[in-house]
């Protein structure tokens, strides 16, 4: 992955964008879906989502959702939003495409769009601002998953709070 202001693929630390990306997962969350990720993918580019199953994740289910890939990533259909990350965007967007989300999400497209790119997880923070002087510090994860086929269908990810900020 490349390293901070190396990178060509996202315009990371932008306005309204993830402000930077990680090459690895550093909270306890988002490191222990990798592990898993990891363990479960083998020797295969990517793990089935059948064998990511919630029991596996139990203790993060609050904070994951799962994307599913239309069109070769032309849209992305929010097929599970955890209720933890259905907190921190004040909706659930549970069952809705990308395309029908308000426009300050759009960048969610290009992240899922990376990571298909890619073929590989994607870590990153982003900084929510929704509380006035408070914003709020989430560290994310995006890991490609195979359909029934083998081919790249779904995006498993997590966001989970690592801090917040005050203006003074």
């Amino acid at each position: 992955m490349a390293g901070k202001g190396e990178n060509k693929d996202f315009p990371f630390g932008e306005p309204n964008k993830p402000s930077k990306e990680l090459a690895q997962p550093e909270a306890s969350g988002p490191n222990a879906l990798f592990s898993l990720w990891l363990e479960k993918k083998g020797e295969r580019e990517f793990p089935l989502k059948s064998e990511m199953r919630p029991a596996l994740m139990a203790r993060y289910l609050q904070h994951i959702y799962i994307v599913d890939i239309l069109d070769d990533g032309k849209d992305f259909h929010i097929r599970l939003l955890g209720s933890g990350v259905a907190d921190m965007l004040g909706k659930d967007y549970t069952g809705t495409l990308l395309s029908e989300t308000p426009e300050e999400l759009d960048w969610r497209g290009e992240i899922y769009g990376l990571c298909l790119k890619r073929r590989a997880p994607v870590f990153y923070l982003f900084e929510l601002a929704p509380f006035g002087r408070e914003t709020v510090v989430t560290e994310n994860a995006l890991f490609p998953m195979a359909g029934e086929q083998g081919n790249l269908a779904h995006l498993l990810c997590i966001s989970v709070e690592v801090g917040r900020t005050y203006d003074t």
